[in-house]
């Protein structure tokens, strides 16, 4: 399953905040981790500053794209894995918009 998340970020953020931001979101990878086997939930995790100079990206400035082995590891990292709830709550002041979409590969 990918897991796409975009953000918009506030314009009063200083660039710090937004520095922690990313450092705390890309820790997510170790952090992250599963309720029985103590893994690691997401697989791979992929981040950048948007690049396209096509129009059509509502002000959405960077992106992360994660990947999780199931449905269920998806759903519980966004519903009760702490790290993942505490992030998204230190995140909350910081963005002014999110775009987020999930995928299995293939079904359409």
């Amino acid at each position: 399953i990918t897991h796409i998340v975009a953000f918009k970020y506030r314009s009063e953020i200083s660039w710090s905040d937004m520095e922690d931001h990313f450092k705390y979101f890309m820790s997510l990878k170790t952090r992250s981790l599963h309720r029985q086997t103590g893994k690691p939930l997401i697989k791979s995790l992929r981040a950048g500053k948007n690049r396209s100079w096509e129009s059509c990206s509502k002000g959405m400035s960077h992106a992360f794209v994660l990947e999780f082995a199931s449905q269920e590891d998806l759903d519980y990292y966004l519903t009760a894995e702490p790290v993942h709830l505490q992030f998204s709550k230190d995140a909350k002041p910081l963005i002014e918009d999110s775009l987020v979409v999930d995928i299995k590969d293939g079904v359409l």
